[in-house]
């Protein structure tokens, strides 16, 4: 079978983009990822700033941590990598790569237990919560890893955050949001805005124009340490919205981008429109909208299950994150 020529230099091609109809080489598949997620980093992140990457050891958030360790040698910023242990067997193969990937690179590497922080874990919670229960442990984890990725990203000074979530990811977003009535959660979609909050890092998304077949494709290409599957408890709502937008991708090619160009340009003014108006966790202290922050909602919903009480100091982070048990990797 003869392979077609690159559309951009003629070399033999390793890629077909469906939207654009382009057969690409692995350096031009490259550049053109590259080139898009500079300019997003350009348009947010200065010299002398401190970034911290949110590490899973996924394609994703490797990729990311691979362009960024590059865009900070050339814009001149710090570079730094989080990665929450949620306590499941997938993480610890992903965790390896992480540790594996910043190594290579030279990165500053923090991993931390999710049960450090929260006194509970996505393992232990998976185990505990009976069938038809209100809330999927992907939800719990999900939750709970965000606030504990903001809140080690704040005890390690950083500017801003980083995370790896690509194209697809983004739009899969803005369409639950959207489904769900979510103004407040869409206001937060657009990237490199100012935070309402001191103790919120702002974050950004250097793959958010670059879909996730093109990230699939520069790890294998780039060799790149990570783990290509999904988590396995990832269920409900994004699952069902996933195969509904890759259809349509299907269907009408390009049409993934074209949605999110959409989206990106009438989220700004939903998010200047919005007056959130900020309050103090009345047990952890954190930043919310209610009287509890989600988090903490969630970890009283499980206390029952758990039958023990769980830990709303977020594990006294600021006193404990240099302890041993802690490792600082790379």
């Amino acid at each position: 079978m003869l392979i077609p020529p690159c559309s951009r230099c003629g070399a033999p091609s390793a890629f077909t983009d469906r939207a654009t109809g382009e057969d690409l080489c692995p350096e031009c598949l490259l550049r053109s990822i590259e080139r898009r997620a500079r300019n997003v980093v350009l348009s947010t992140v200065g010299r002398g700033d401190r970034v911290a990457v949110a590490l899973s050891g996924g394609k994703d958030s490797s990729l990311t941590l691979f362009l960024l360790k590059k865009f900070s040698e050339e814009i001149g910023f710090e570079l730094s990598a989080i990665t929450i242990d949620e306590g499941t067997a997938y993480r610890r193969r992903s965790i390896e790569a992480a540790r594996l990937l910043a190594s290579e690179l030279g990165v500053e590497h923090v991993v931390v237990p999710m049960r450090d922080v929260h006194g509970v874990d996505a393992r232990e919670i998976a185990s505990l919560l009976p069938p038809g229960w209100r809330r999927s442990v992907c939800t719990y984890c999900g939750v709970l890893r965000r606030q504990a990725i903001n809140v080690v990203a704040r005890s390690i000074g950083a500017d801003w955050v980083a995370t790896g979530h690509n194209l697809d990811d983004v739009l899969q977003t803005f369409l639950m949001n959207l489904i769900r009535g979510d103004v407040n959660a869409l206001s937060r979609l657009p990237q490199g805005a100012r935070s309402p909050s001191p103790l919120l890092i702002p974050r950004i998304r250097p793959l958010s124009l670059v879909r996730e077949r093109e990230v699939t494709a520069a790890v294998l290409l780039l060799g790149l340490p990570a783990e290509l599957g999904k988590c396995p408890a990832v269920s409900g709502m994004r699952v069902r919205v996933r195969r509904a937008v890759d259809d349509l991708e299907v269907r009408l090619p390009g049409s993934k981008a074209s949605l999110w160009l959409g989206a990106s340009r009438i989220l700004p003014s939903i998010s200047s429109s919005l007056r959130v108006e900020l309050k103090s966790c009345r047990l952890c202290g954190e930043p919310c909208t209610e009287r509890l922050c989600k988090a903490c909602q969630m970890k009283m919903e499980l206390e029952p299950l758990l039958g023990r009480k769980l830990d709303y100091t977020l594990g006294g982070m600021a006193a404990r994150f240099n302890s041993p048990h802690h490792r600082r990797l790379g």
